[in-house]
């Protein structure tokens, strides 16, 4: 028997496609889809067989889960959904297996498994898989120590859960859980980490929600300062692009909220929340993202009719629609009320 409790064939089948496994993932990164799939396929081939193996050679259960783990992403890979049925059941059976063995690979498990249910939830939209989500990283919270360097990451993934959950409905009370569990992770986020401001942008998003369901005028004033933060220290411009439209939505609401700010106050909020959807616009053309590029344009047009007149509001119009078009998304409700704006605009001017 070899690595903990496999035999020679065994840990042939599960290296083979590991391997494949791992020419899929390169694949991937080149952007080769179609070979990912196919190498990807392959993988779970072996993988499936290597599972069915140590079940039957009563391998120690930490070396199947980790076998059933690569399966789940063999699986996501080939189906290029990392929420599919296929990957969800490799990822519960994984689950099981260590309950009672390894607490850091059941917490690696569980992990997987509530960041499954979070993306079936993004292609189903059904709420209960956003239920298991929570359900399932609060059981990881439970098993790791507070000062755990996994916990940041298991509090981001739950805020983020929560957030869904805000979004669709979930009221104040989900909303400013959100919030919690996204301040503790960003507490023991460090300076240096690399989704630092990915982690700053849903807690940003939070606070706004936060708002948005009955929260204090502060919430506004937080999320502003903090996506600032978020856009200006992204690594990646896609990031930094959102950050930049969700500041300029907050600034929004800045200059309309009751309460916030005075009649004077209300052109400077307005004048930073076209600022902000100006840089939004840069980040994602550089990004290679137009869909985010033409929201930014169309929603700096918004302000613009409000601050600067027809004239320059009609020329970021024209700029959001010309990215509509080259994105394919002319018939899309937004992309039409782009159209709309800029053809009154174009009758006046």
């Amino acid at each position: 028997m070899t690595n903990g409790g496999t035999s020679p064939s065994d840990a042939a089948v599960l290296a083979r496609g590991r391997r494949l496994l791992a020419l899929a993932g390169d694949a991937r990164g080149r952007d080769s889809a179609e070979e990912a799939r196919t190498l990807a396929l392959r993988a779970a081939a072996d993988l499936e067989r290597g599972v069915r193996l140590t079940g039957d050679a009563g391998t120690p259960s930490a070396v199947r889960c980790r076998a059933l783990l690569d399966l789940a992403e063999a699986r996501a890979v080939a189906a290029a959904d990392s929420g599919a049925t296929g990957v969800l059941e490799a990822l519960h059976e994984a689950v099981e297996d260590v309950r009672d063995v390894s607490p850091d690979l059941r917490v690696l498990a569980l992990r997987r498994l509530a960041e499954a249910h979070g993306a079936r939830y993004r292609y189903t939209a059904d709420p209960a898989e956003l239920d298991a989500a929570d359900r399932v990283f609060a059981q990881a919270q439970g098993l790791v120590q507070r000062d755990d360097p996994v916990r940041a990451e298991l509090l981001a993934g739950r805020g983020e859960v929560l957030l869904a959950r805000a979004d669709s409905g979930g009221g104040l009370e989900v909303a400013a859980e959100a919030v919690r569990e996204l301040r503790a992770a960003l507490a023991l986020t460090p300076g240096g980490e690399l989704r630092l401001a990915e982690r700053q942008l849903l807690f940003g998003r939070a606070l706004h929600r936060h708002h948005t369901a009955g929260g204090a005028a502060t919430d506004l004033h937080e999320a502003e300062w903090i996506l600032a933060r978020a856009a200006r220290g992204a690594r990646a411009d896609r990031t930094a692009a959102l950050a930049w439209l969700e500041r300029g939505e907050v600034l929004l609401t800045l200059a309309g909220a009751t309460g916030v700010t005075g009649a004077t106050g209300a052109p400077e909020w307005l004048d930073l929340a076209a600022e902000s959807y100006h840089h939004g616009v840069r980040s994602a053309l550089r990004a290679g993202e137009p869909l985010l590029a033409a929201q930014a344009h169309h929603q700096r047009g918004s302000v613009l009719e409000r601050t600067a007149g027809p004239v320059r509001a009609l020329m970021s119009y024209r700029a959001a629609w010309e990215l509509w078009q080259r994105a394919g998304a002319a018939q899309g409700p937004q992309a039409r009320s782009t159209f709309e704006r800029m053809t009154a605009l174009g009758a006046t001017t």
